[in-house]
């Protein structure tokens, strides 16, 4: 590990900062503390007016203070001072996984060159926000022990949970970590059109040097899904390849022995980039490949988030264009939810395979390491997902007696908030549940739900004084949809907030799920109860 002052000589070394691994070699990634005096040391450049660093946006478990950089000419002094109508607003959220660092070091990178100069013709039109380092705790648990099958760097890198123990790309609906709280307030007040998550992949052998993907989600409108599949990640992908000679494709892994196929991951919102596609943005996942260098990960991802601003910012009217349309269209009404959801059969298709040697390192495990020759093979590519069931949204939905948890849960995602001040008839539906699974294994801290059951006839009922309004027609309803619908695969209930209110439906017992819904308008007087953030 450098001293301090031997830190600073080669952060000082040459005309501009560098970075910790620049500043050593690539042989080590940079602690949290180390990230911030670069971003200080940025105050020295040319044009340190196109980067202004925020502090106050949420603390980590342990007590750090989240670094969150607004990046424009000139940079917002605060996000909510960025949101002119005219612009183009992107959010780079990096180190959601502690020993996933190339994200972390990439936009410092991007950070100096802003700082120094450089991306003017990207700036005139758009601002960015920058979360460098949002798994802090985690970041600086730096152990050699960790992802040791990764190819560096030598130092060792940081843990994958944060301080609670808590996958914070898991975290999204429950949003249970501090961090993912923050997070989430700043997501709403920054509210960006496009929103980026930086990672590391691991696993099958494959050619590329980053794989991508947008929202998984099959509740994502469907315009936002179309223009991000077929214009903005196909244009990346080509000046990926024509400015830089980096091969990127689709997120996916190899699956199966008889007949191989490449399928990406999982269409659940727990997950940050498909759970913000619900809130009508455009979002995109990078994974930096593993087996390569660090060095060459973090040239890739830089490389990336690079290209992904470039075409974003050529079609921004066109992305401000969609992400307006899907608004209006939920708060019509105009909008549908699925479940019964399963991967979407595919198409064949050339995928590239790589080769991985495997080497010893003393007392820690086997390295992997990517090959320089790969091969194309064709088989199936199945990166998509589809919905068997779904139904328009509907009007609202009434909590007669929300739990001090739900309450937390809906005000941390920005939601349109109401509460009754007196007794008010209503026109509503009960959900009768019919089967209910528990996992036997606990998972971030939970044994999930899964519900089956049927929506009642309507019926006129007597809601009572402090019960909650949950409307979806407001930009945010498929997010209310997906955390109250019980048939939902990844809802509040999945997460055990309304397990207490659940029951199933026996002999001479009706079951219970304590969610409503709201068929009709509701004359009664309403109070708007505050959420966190800035709410739509």
């Amino acid at each position: 590990m450098c001293s301090p002052l031997l830190l600073a000589a080669l952060l000082f070394a040459q005309d501009s900062p560098r970075s910790v691994p620049e500043a050593t070699q690539y042989r080590r990634t940079s602690t949290t503390g180390e990230v911030r005096v670069f971003l200080e040391s940025l105050e020295s450049l040319p044009h340190a007016d196109r980067v202004h660093l925020v502090d106050g946006w949420g603390k980590s478990h342990e007590g750090r203070g989240m670094m969150v950089v607004m990046a424009g000419d000139p940079a917002p002094l605060h996000p909510t001072a960025g949101l002119a109508p005219n612009k183009l607003r992107l959010l780079i959220n990096a180190n959601i996984h502690g020993g996933e660092v190339e994200g972390k070091e990439a936009v410092q990178v991007l950070l100096r060159e802003i700082a120094s100069g450089e991306h003017a013709e990207l700036l005139a039109r758009c601002s960015l926000l920058f979360v460098p380092v949002y798994n802090l705790d985690g970041n600086d648990r730096i152990a050699q022990t960790n992802r040791v099958s990764q190819n560096g760097p030598d130092g060792g890198v940081g843990e994958r949970a944060n301080a609670q123990g808590y996958d914070l790309n898991r975290d999204f609906i429950k949003a249970e970590s501090p961090e993912c709280q923050a997070l989430l307030a700043l997501t709403t007040s920054w509210d960006p059109h496009v929103w980026m998550d930086l990672h590391t992949t691991n696993g099958s052998a494959h050619g590329y040097h980053l794989t991508y993907a947008p929202s998984l989600s099959c509740n994502v409108d469907t315009a936002i899904d179309q223009v991000a599949r077929g214009q903005l990640l196909p244009a990346i992908r080509a000046q990926m390849e024509s400015r830089h000679g980096f091969r990127v494709y689709d997120y996916g892994n190899f699956s199966g022995r008889e007949q191989r196929a490449w399928v990406t991951y999982d269409h659940r919102p727990r997950f940050g980039t498909n759970y913000v596609g619900l809130r009508n943005r455009f979002t995109i996942l990078s994974e930096a490949y593993s087996y390569l260098p660090f060095r060459e990960r973090v040239e890739a991802t830089h490389a990336f988030v690079l290209e992904s601003w470039r075409a974003a910012n050529g079609m921004g009217d066109l992305l401000r264009e969609v992400c307006a349309r899907a608004d209006e269209d939920v708060s019509a009404g105009r909008a549908w939810f699925g479940w019964d959801t399963g991967l979407v059969d595919g198409e064949l298709g050339p995928i590239l395979v790589g080769e991985v040697e495997s080497i010893e390192l003393d007392g820690l495990g086997r390295r992997r390491i990517a090959g320089t020759t790969w091969r194309t093979e064709t088989m199936l590519i199945r990166t998509a997902f589809q919905s068997r069931e779904k139904e328009l949204l509907p009007l609202a939905y009434v909590i007669p007696i929300p739990s001090e948890a739900c309450r937390e849960a809906l005000r941390r995602h920005g939601l349109w908030l109401e509460r009754l001040v007196t007794d008010s008839p209503a026109q509503v539906q009960r959900f009768t549940p019919t089967e209910l699974r528990k996992a036997g294994r606990e998972f971030q801290g939970h044994h999930e739900l899964a519900l089956r059951g049927d929506w009642g006839a309507t019926e006129e009922v007597s809601l009572p004084a402090g019960t909650w309004v949950v409307t979806t027609r407001h930009p945010l309803g498929r997010v209310v949809t997906q955390l109250l619908e019980p048939r939902s695969e990844d809802s509040l209930s999945t997460w055990n907030v309304f397990e207490a209110g659940t029951s199933v439906q026996a002999e001479g017992e009706p079951g219970a799920y304590p969610v409503l819904r709201l068929m009709a308008p509701i004359e009664g007087e309403r109070r708007r109860v505050a959420a966190y953030g800035t709410p739509r």
